[in-house]
């Protein structure tokens, strides 16, 4: 599926570079590697609490960019996933936040993406898949 299609996707190249798509800035690597990929697949992983919550990752921190089509060079990236649910026996939902700041200057990459409601079998059975390509 292309990534346009979907919401985000962590993978390795060809050359074990790990790298995340994600709507609206597209490719970017992944600092860290195998065992940030893996503290993030164990995040995901993590038994949610029965009532309401949030917890959030960052998933790439303050690094800067080159070569995107719709940052400019030199944009420190900081993406952050929130994971939550809003009320007791609720659903979980999971939203991606990009940030950006150039010349201490920080701005939404985008507008703050809908929280898409998250299916607890199919996000494990993702995390596991993110655990076993690690290696």
């Amino acid at each position: 599926m292309p990534v346009d299609d979907m919401w985000l996707a962590i993978s390795k190249d060809p050359d074990d570079t790990w790298c995340l798509d994600s709507y609206f800035i597209g490719r970017t690597t992944l600092t860290g590697g195998a065992p940030h990929a893996a503290a993030f697949a164990h995040w995901l992983l993590a038994c949610p609490p029965e009532g309401p919550y949030e917890k959030e990752f960052i998933l790439i921190d303050s690094e800067p960019q080159s070569g995107s089509r719709r940052l400019t060079d030199g944009t420190r990236l900081t993406i952050e996933i929130l994971l939550g649910r809003e009320e007791a026996g609720g659903p979980e939902y999971l939203q991606v936040l990009l940030f950006g700041e150039i010349r201490d200057y920080a701005f939404p990459v985008c507008a703050p993406l809908e929280c898409q409601r998250v299916l607890r079998p199919e996000l494990e059975a993702a995390a596991a898949r993110l655990l076993v390509s690690r290696a």
